[in-house]
């Protein structure tokens, strides 16, 4: 014999939990999809901070856009452009 019939809750919950997940695996691979873009464009304004001294006259700037870059380079790996 099977499990008795669902509970109006607990098809509440299993839409709910359902949801969540769907909504989440969105989101991850919306960050992934600006990931993979931030890897493309963001050497274009280090190179720009390289040619206008950004290197020299503020070093933290810099290495935040060179760390930016690499932490899209890791979380945008994965990522498939769809046609």
């Amino acid at each position: 014999m099977g499990p008795g019939p669902e509970t109006p809750g607990a098809a509440t919950l299993r839409r709910c939990v359902t949801g969540v997940l769907t909504y989440t695996s969105y989101v991850a691979e919306m960050l992934r999809a600006m990931a993979f873009w931030g890897t493309i464009f963001l050497p274009f304004a280090i190179v720009g901070g390289l040619a206008t001294d950004l290197a020299a006259s503020a070093p933290t700037r810099f290495l935040a856009l060179v760390g930016l870059n690499v932490l899209c380079v890791l979380l945008g790996r994965g990522y498939r452009p769809s046609d």
